[in-house]
């Protein structure tokens, strides 16, 4: 049997399992811990409704699941021919947020009538379908060191008359590098700081994982440090961080600043983590959710299961996300091309950027950036997102060269046709 009829007999074996197991575990135990992280605030500012947010995040946690199915079934092959479309559309979507919101100091919302969302959560989808597409299309511009014909190198490379000249590998790289600008510039204006860091790292990830020179990367983080330790010491006088900002550097750096202000948050996310012990104080006995930690059932909602599973519950959680990564990561290098792999790589960054990122900052190791952490908190539109991205890699996976555990029959099959 050809190489080609034996892929096709993995396609009909499903989606990977243990993936799709881990994540509905990970997803219910979020449901569970929202609805106790979140049921004191939504009595007191949502009309005496303890369960308006586990409630709205449940019913579009099941439609969730729905577009994981679709996702799965979806053969992703043809984002290819549409992942530019996707680009530009999710960068014109941000635009008219800023646009929509006028004045406003945040601007992250897109209102369409009938719902709202946050089209940044889109764009870092987007963007990782069209950087896969297009870093998998141009492999050979990236490891080429002949001559640049592009239309801005090719003039230059004449003046230089041949002895120095810029290379095809270095102008796709700046192409690239500005596709990722193009990208987060509109975010940034819409003073989602955290938005626009995460994808500028899922940016920086997708060109590692393209096959770009190590020697870039050790430049730019160079730069990307010294601009870091810059803006951190020197935080009042940068024009682009907003007072709220600067605010929040501020109160990272000094630790006895503004404590029932500005540290008021962060604080008490220290004390539900340090009061929760080995074991926890068990499902629903959190003291910090009565209003000491300002909304905890989103960007800080690590910090009650800090408190009410224990560091014996928070590392199962790790440890979850943790195999999830790896397991998707797996999918990826079992995938039948490079643009399948690319795509799985970049979706398993983005998760595990977001899971980093937000208990970075519920221990104050980082500035708060308001992050959320993926499938715990609050917030159906990065749900959605984040399920469909998950989607796509149970869509690579059912393509991929991967024993199927759920089915003995098929299973046989597969090796059958090996024999």
């Amino acid at each position: 049997m050809t190489k080609k009829k034996l892929s096709d007999l993995y396609v009909k074996n499903g989606m990977d399992i243990p993936f799709f197991i881990m994540l509905l575990i990970i997803l219910a135990i979020g449901l569970i811990m929202l609805l106790s992280s979140s049921y004191i605030y939504a009595f007191h500012f949502e009309d005496g409704d303890s369960l308006h947010f586990f409630k709205r995040q449940g019913v579009f946690a099941v439609i969730g699941i729905a577009v994981i199915w679709f996702g799965s079934h979806f053969n992703y092959q043809y984002l290819k021919k549409i992942s530019i479309l996707l680009w530009f559309a999710s960068v014109l979507l941000v635009g008219g947020a800023l646009l929509q919101n006028g004045d406003a100091e945040i601007k992250r919302w897109l209102n369409l009538g009938l719902f709202s969302f946050q089209p940044s959560e889109l764009a870092k989808c987007f963007l990782i379908i069209y950087l896969a597409y297009g870093l998998n299309k141009d492999r050979k511009k990236i490891l080429s060191t002949k001559p640049s014909k592009a239309w801005w190198a090719a003039p230059i490379n004449e003046k230089l008359g041949g002895k120095f000249y810029i290379t095809t590998e270095f102008s796709t790289l700046v192409y690239y590098g500005f596709i990722i600008m193009v990208t987060t510039a509109p975010v940034i204006a819409s003073s989602h700081l955290s938005g626009t860091i995460i994808m500028l790292l899922i940016g920086m990830s997708m060109l590692w994982l393209g096959e770009c020179r190590a020697r870039w990367f050790a430049i730019v983080g160079v730069i990307v440090a010294v601009v870091v330790v810059y803006v951190i010491f020197n935080y009042e006088d940068v024009p682009v961080l907003r007072d709220y900002m600067a605010e929040r550097i501020k109160a990272w750096l000094i630790k006895d600043y503004e404590p029932d202000k500005a540290r008021w948050q962060i604080n008490h996310s220290l004390y539900a983590l340090g009061s929760g012990g080995f074991l926890g104080s068990g499902i629903g006995n959190s003291k910090q959710k009565y209003l000491y930690v300002s909304e905890c059932h989103t960007d800080f909602i690590f910090s009650i299961i800090g408190e009410e599973l224990g560091f014996v519950g928070s590392v199962v959680i790790i440890a979850l996300f943790g195999a999830l990564v790896c397991r998707g990561v797996y999918i990826g290098m079992r995938s039948r091309d490079r643009f399948g792999a690319l795509l799985c790589f970049g979706m398993m960054a983005h998760l595990g950027l977001q899971v980093m990122f937000n208990i970075a900052v519920i221990t104050d190791t980082v500035p708060n950036t308001g992050i959320p952490l993926p499938f715990f908190s609050y917030g159906v539109t990065a749900l959605l997102i984040n399920l469909a991205e998950m989607g796509v890699v149970l869509s690579v996976s059912r393509q991929a060269d991967l024993k199927k555990v759920y089915s003995m029959k098929k299973q046989k099959t597969v090796k059958s046709a090996q024999s």
